[in-house]
C-alpha cells in the first residue's frame, strides 16, 4: 500500500506535465521566455518542440517512476 502512494506521489509531476501538453494542445500555443505565450502559427518549431520535449518527458517521468519502484 505505501508503496502504490509513493509511486502515485512520484509520479504526480510528470502528470501534471501531460495536463499542460493537454493545455497546450487545446490552446494551441507555448509559453516562450521572455516573449509571452505564442500561437502555433507564430512559432510552429517551438511550438512543435515543446510539445514532444514535454511529452517524452512527462512519459518517461510516469513510467520511469513505475519501472524502477519494482527494484
Amino acid at each position: 500500500m505505501e508503496e502504490t502512494a509513493t509511486i502515485i506521489l512520484k509520479s504526480s509531476f510528470g502528470v501534471f506535465l501531460l495536463l499542460y501538453v493537454g493545455f497546450c494542445w487545446v490552446k494551441q500555443g507555448v509559453h516562450v521566455k521572455e516573449k509571452g505565450w505564442k500561437s502555433r502559427e507564430e512559432m510552429p518549431k517551438t511550438f512543435w518542440f515543446m510539445i514532444s520535449f514535454y511529452l517524452v518527458l512527462a512519459l518517461s517521468m510516469i513510467l520511469g517512476n513505475i519501472w524502477f519502484s519494482r527494484w
